[in-house]
């Protein structure tokens, strides 16, 4: 999957050859060979002949990979200039310290202590459950103050909006432009417990969406002019009509259907098996208005290409939903899941695995009865 999210991104990786390294993009992968933008004046200047060696290397969500590969033949993609290499049989990690199992999609700022307890901005490029890699330039560019090697620090951020954390830290290693940073024993065990609950269901998400992305045939780049692809939007499905109605947006069948057996003869159901995009345009089947009859919408956590709480966020921030929102999730960690999903705009998080009748439809019954 590596070489993949470096196509759909416009990802570059670095070849090595005779000792020298050039930075080239990636610009397709299938199951057989990686294609690279590299030039037939490139060629002969960097001494690449068919069937000689180099040796990739690659950077993917803070972790540094390595491989060999072979050229294979020169050839043109979409009118550029490329070469066609081996899909490499081996990416070795050379990541030995797990201080990057997540990466977010941007770094996330923090503040960290110096050796004379002087507070310095950083950024967290990526983390793990033993620690995490911070940038050694602040979020204004400038450089920022490294620490010494085995030296000890307390780095505070603000995961989301209402999770922060202050850890204890060591400088366990000192990378070109990023330090790496290991949680002591000694942190406290309340908020590491917080981090690293939050950075599992951050790890999961970023799973499933690599899953859901993932194409066996392989990846090729578009040309700029190129129209993406379209696929048709789904609708929502009207399960049971009666009022008042309620929207479970979910990956598959199998949680609305379990909601209507047994919610069925209170409340009204209508389903969307939902991918991605806006939902407002999916109700139009329901019924006039943007919003239709719906009257609360029950998010699930696990979704395929997001996660419920990615989602509602949308709906509250980009889609100026009027209706109230439940989470609902696993009941592992309620009370964080409950802060994570109020401060996305849900009403609330609810537990429904293990599933408990009687106490989601307290819970929805009381959501109503606020927003009636």
């Amino acid at each position: 999957m590596v070489f993949q999210r470096l196509c759909r991104t416009n990802g570059r990786v670095r070849l090595a050859v005779a000792s020298v390294e050039h930075e080239v993009p990636l610009l397709a992968e299938d199951p057989e060979r990686i294609t690279l933008g590299v030039s037939e004046v490139e060629q002969n200047q960097w001494g690449i002949k068919l069937q000689s060696h180099a040796l990739l290397r690659i950077e993917d969500r803070g972790r540094k990979f390595e491989a060999i590969t072979e050229l294979e033949k020169p050839d043109r993609l979409n009118g550029v200039e490329c070469c066609h290499f081996a899909m490499p049989r081996l990416l070795t990690c050379l990541d030995k310290w797990s201080l990057a199992d997540y990466a977010p999609d941007r770094p996330i700022p923090c503040t960290y202590t110096t050796y004379a307890l002087n507070i310095r901005d950083g950024q967290i490029r990526a983390l793990g459950q033993d620690g995490m890699q911070v940038l050694l330039r602040s979020s204004d560019g400038h450089q920022a103050e490294a620490l010494r090697l085995n030296g000890q620090t307390t780095v505070e951020c603000a995961l989301e909006r209402d999770i922060k954390v202050i850890l204890s830290s060591v400088v366990d290693h000192i990378g070109d432009d990023y330090m790496g940073l290991r949680i002591l024993e000694t942190a406290n065990s309340e908020m590491l417990r917080t981090y690293r609950a939050w950075l599992s269901d951050r790890i999961w998400s970023q799973h499933e969406r690599d899953r859901q992305n993932f194409a066996p045939e392989g990846v090729r780049s578009k040309r700029k002019d190129e129209p993406p692809a379209v696929r048709a939007g789904s609708q929502a499905r009207l399960i049971l009509d009666r009022a008042p109605l309620l929207l479970v947006i979910s990956e598959g069948e199998a949680f609305p259907n379990r909601i209507a057996e047994s919610l069925g003869r209170k409340f009204g159901l209508a389903a969307l098996d939902y991918l991605q995009g806006s939902v407002k345009p999916t109700l139009a089947s329901l019924g006039p208005g943007d919003w239709g009859p719906v009257k609360l919408i029950l998010v699930h956590q696990r979704l395929r290409v997001s996660s419920g709480l990615e989602l509602t966020h949308q709906l509250v921030a980009s889609e100026a939903c009027p209706l109230p929102i439940l989470v609902a999730g696993t009941e592992e960690d309620v009370t964080l899941k409950r802060n994570r999903a109020i401060a996305a705009g849900a009403v609330d998080f609810i537990s429904v695995d293990p599933f408990h009748v009687l106490r989601v439809m307290k819970a929805i019954e009381e959501t109503l009865r606020m927003f009636a």
